[in-house]
């Protein structure tokens, strides 16, 4: 594509073409259309805890209740009947509410009015207070799901039937979520489909102290097209929703996303269309250069019009932050009349280091509290504008986590900065395209516009980038840094190297997407495997090194064992040094009788472990065993021989911790799990763990080996117990399926993750395949739902909640495990692991924001978010993505391998490994192998299980080797 390449005044850096084809380059497979005539509905949906948009807490988990604020568009008609009013049985469990007084009959309607309620429970007397029942009075108990019945003479009861929230009533992708945009561990901020800047963690934000930013509606985007030989001109705010009347909105944004990507379009009356890309740094097998606080704004203009035209990209950022307010207590309360006034006050009194602006007037504090959300208020900190000889940087003079400053960066073209009130700022920008270069320090906004000449037929790219600089990281009161005050400076440094770096760094995005996005894969599944990289949002890597990631922002704790074995694939492949400081943390704090402990810091739903990495958790049979894999994952993939010899010791007393704790016929003995809610660990064994532990038994063996200790044949025989009690105890021969536990005939989805762990490590098989097959045929049908598998089915006694919900490692695994086996056909196996994928693509429309557990088709909000935010599990589609090439890659023996399950079509599969990533195609007879990424060498390359002599034995980024059939 023909680009002009235009000098630029302040920044000295010209981006031509290829910067706009390096845009043009990336991928979006997913499409969302938002307007400024749709409307949104915000409304309470069932969840047993979610991660909420608005956080009201600060050192405290981001998680809802009961029920959780949902966007919807357009207002939702929820038909309901309230059915029967029953008698003699209690629901116990479940609770959402209360309500005081009135009948049963009127319990039955308050349960149909609140959307959330899905049965009640009415006590004329209630026993003992509860909620905002008292004791004595008539109380009704509204529940969010339907617990088992329990025979009780004196209370009335009763279920209510409402019409499914129909997927209409969906938002468009980019609503609801968007890939976060910021440097990996570094802090981020999300673009959404309307255009608003939301979710804002790039101040040190973390459970563990202030909460994330909501929507800055005032931090916004304009462009601007004029024509050169006419008065015309057009300028807009790209958002759809503008909150300040003095601005226009677009009429709509079409959105996209790809992690670290967002893209946004929209067109000028005159024929111009309009990108704006938001990106930043990800880059295989470098932390350190992905670790980067700053995100590139990128307006990309193209001009269709037979005409020149002067073309201008804005950004407004605000000094200060919208429904926020700090948590502290003001020395003094003065009148003012706005946050822009309350800020100048703060600044020009020496005693204030923080303010709270509200309908009380301006609350200024001498101490710097942490701010979570508090609708109508807005707060900042004492900080001064500083202009820049190619931008402009809001400096925040105070201490602790707050201390540190933005800036942004221009170019591409001519720019100009400015501060004040907003809508003197964008007045400027609408009148001229520019500003006017006049900076006041205490300004309420700060701006910024890049301008440029556009000559008909051609294009331009007019850069912003927005750097951040925040360097006093802090887990509660400890201040433990940011990895990346080692190399950047402060937010000027930041942004001026991505802006210097643009083209490199999209070429980075580029080579970890196009593997994938470019593959043969259903779309669906590129779209999820990349989406999957916004996981990376709650991680942390603080100044020492140490890498540390939450369970999830709604459940707090840290670095849990089990999970991060559930959504460490693309972690270990792009970012292997992070997997690698997670297994040196949890070898430290191994307990003396060799368990690894689950996680290193505790909680879910409450308060913050101030323990930090003290070990702690639950009696496991998927950490230990999980620990063992993961060194064998870095012997076979990584070649890091080293670092496994060291560790291996630890791994060793795992092992034996695992055969000593394994006395029902070899099998592991009431352990609890990574599903815990459903209580595996009341029975004395079951067929997760035990299939968790024989595949640690064959990792461990192989681990012996390698290292020279004769104790291999013990791990080997301890596994082939373990397999001998999983035929006699747990296989059902009528159900032609093994049962979940000892003591019932339950089926459970996902009984078999550790066989997904050992084919994709190369153990190959470790159970009976030809009733792993029947299994799977029996899990298909009797847990068989649209968006998945029910987690469990065929239970008789001890039910639990969410036993019909989706847990979602179970469909990719599914998947996986009928393509490793060759069960079934590959569209079999896909259709299985495309249910709830497609539902978040094409059904709820919440794409970066995959739940841990989906709601199943029984509901009124069937496949809808359910229990915990932004999770891991479904991260398991990278084994599917593995088993799809039947890659089987072991660096340290020199053998590359793949069996891919298509055998007859021409294909063009993804292939990663730690720090490495590349395709495996075929055309025809004619097989290559690609390297975009990283470095691979091989002394035997085998394919559907013949070996074949390639010209080359090794490749390194950007070469390819062929091979004929």
């Amino acid at each position: 594509m023909k680009c002009v390449c235009l000098a630029l005044l302040m920044a000295g850096v010209c981006q031509a073409s290829p910067l706009s084809d390096a845009l043009n380059d990336l991928t979006f497979l997913n499409k969302g259309v938002w307007t400024n005539k749709d409307t949104i509905t915000v409304m309470e949906q069932p969840s047993l805890y979610l991660e909420p948009e608005n956080i009201t807490t600060t050192d405290y988990a981001w998680a809802s209740g009961s029920s959780t604020p949902t966007v919807f568009s357009g207002p939702v008609d929820m038909e309901c009947n309230p059915g029967p009013v029953q008698q003699g049985y209690d629901l116990p469990g479940a609770d959402s509410k209360q309500v005081v007084g009135g009948t049963a009959a009127q319990c039955a309607q308050s349960c149909c009015t609140d959307h959330t309620c899905a049965a009640w429970v009415f006590d004329v007397k209630a026993p003992t207070s509860y909620g905002s029942c008292k004791a004595g009075e008539p109380c009704c108990y509204m529940k969010n799901s339907v617990p088992a019945k329990k025979a009780n003479a004196g209370l009335s009861y009763g279920m209510v039937t409402r019409l499914p929230v129909p997927d209409s009533a969906a938002p468009p992708v980019g609503i609801r979520s968007a890939p976060p945009l910021g440097g990996l561990a570094a802090g981020t901020i999300e673009m959404r489909g309307d255009g608003t800047l939301t979710a804002w963690t790039t101040e040190n934000n973390s459970p563990a102290g202030s909460a994330k930013l909501s929507k800055q509606k005032k931090a916004a985007f304009g462009a601007s097209v004029r024509a050169l030989d006419s008065t015309w001109s057009w300028t807009r705010l790209l958002q759809t929703h503008p909150s300040d009347s003095f601005t226009t909105g677009v009429e709509s944004l079409t959105f996209g996303g790809s992690p670290p990507v967002t893209r946004l379009q929209t067109k000028s009356p005159e024929n111009v269309d309009i990108s704006l890309f938001g990106y930043s740094r990800m880059a295989s097998g470098n932390m350190t250069r992905s670790h980067h606080p700053a995100i590139a704004f990128s307006m990309m203009f193209k001009n269709n019009a037979p005409n020149k035209m002067n073309v201008a990209a804005f950004f407004n950022l605000p000094a200060f932050a919208e429904n926020t307010q700090r948590h502290g207590k003001a020395y003094n309360t003065t009148a003012a009349e706005s946050s822009e006034m309350c800020r100048k006050l703060c600044n020009i009194d020496p005693k204030c280091m923080t303010w709270n602006y509200g309908a009380s007037g301006c609350a200024m504090q001498s101490d710097v509290p942490l701010y979570a959300f508090e609708d109508g208020t807005s707060s900042g900190a004492r900080g001064s504008w500083i202009q820049r000889t190619n931008g402009i940087t809001i400096n925040k003079e105070v201490v602790g986590p707050t201390a540190g400053n933005y800036t942004l960066v221009g170019t591409g073209g001519v720019v100009t900065v400015g501060t004040g009130d907003f809508q003197g700022l964008w007045t400027q920008f609408e009148q001229t395209g520019k500003l006017s270069n006049m900076v006041d320090p205490n300004g309420g906004h700060g701006a910024m516009a890049v301008n440029a000449d556009v000559a008909a037929g051609e294009t331009v790219v007019l850069t912003i980038v927005l750097g951040y600089y925040y360097p006093n990281h802090n887990y509660l009161s400890q201040m433990l840094g940011n990895q990346y005050t080692k190399y950047i400076t402060d937010s000027r440094d930041a942004a001026t190297i991505l802006a210097n770096d643009l083209v490199p760094t999209l070429k980075d995005i580029s080579a970890i997407h196009d593997p994938v996005l470019k593959s043969t894969l259903p779309v669906w599944m590129r779209d999820t495997l990349i989406g999957t990289l916004h996981h990376v949002r709650s991680a942390m890597w603080f100044h020492d090194g140490r890498w540390r990631q939450w369970e999830a922002y709604d459940c707090v704790n840290m670095d849990s064992v089990h999970n991060d074995g559930e959504r460490h694939i693309p972690y270990i492949m792009l970012f292997p040094e992070s997997t690698k400081s997670k297994i040196v943390a949890w070898g430290k704090v191994q307990l003396k009788n060799g368990m690894i402990q689950e996680q290193l810091a505790c909680g879910c739903m409450g308060g913050i472990d101030a323990g930090f990495e003290h070990g702690c958790g639950r009696v496991m049979s998927d950490v230990s065993t999980m620990y063992i894999i993961y060194l064998l994952e870095l012997l076979k993939w990584n070649n890091d021989v080293a670092f496994v010899k060291e560790w291996y010791p630890i791994a060793k007393k795992a092992a034996e911790w695992q055969i000593a704790v394994s006395t029902v016929s070899g099998m592991p003995y009431k352990l609890q799990t990574t599903y815990d809610i459903l209580g595996l660990n009341r029975y004395d064994a079951a067929t997760y763990s035990t299939v968790f532990h024989i595949a640690a038994m064959r990792a461990m063996a192989e681990l012996a080996k390698f290292m020279g200790d004769s104790d291999a044949a013990k791990y080997t025989a301890a596994g082939d117990a373990a397999r001998q009690g999983l035929d006699s105890m747990m296989w059902d021969e009528d159900l032609g399926a093994y049962i979940a536990y000892t003591g019932g005939r339950a089926i459970m989805s996902d009984s078999f993750y550790g066989q997904v762990l050992a084919h994709s490590v190369g153990l190959g098989d470790i159970v009976d395949t030809t009733r792993l097959g029947r299994h799977l045929d029996t899990e298909g049908k009797m847990n068989y739902d649209p968006f998945g598998l029910k987690i469990l089915t065929n239970r008789t006694t001890g039910n639990s909640v969410t036993e019909n919900d989706i847990w979602l490692m179970a469909p990719a695994d599914h998947g996986a495990l009928r393509l490793a086996i060759n069960h079934g056909t590959v569209e079999e196996a896909l259709e299985v692991v495309s249910r709830p994928y497609l539902r978040f693509t094409q059904g709820i429309n919440d794409v970066w924001n995959a739940c841990g557990i989906m709601r199943g088709n029984y509901t009124a909000f069937p496949g809808s978010n359910y229990i915990t935010s932004h999770y891991g599990y479904y991260m398991t589609i990278w084994h599917t993505m593995l088993r799809m090439s039947g890659q089987n890659i072991d660096r340290h023996a020199g053998v590359v391998s793949f069996s891919p399950a298509d055998t007859t079509d021409d294909f063009v599969l993804p292939v990663f490994l730690p720090s490495l990533v590349g395709s495996l195609s075929r055309s025809g007879s004619v097989m290559k192998l690609c390297i975009t990424t990283g470095d691979l060498q091989w002394t035997t390359l085998n394919l559907w299980g013949k070996t074949y002599n390639t010209a080359a034995k090794s490749l390194s980024g950007g070469s390819c080797v062929n091979w004929t059939l």
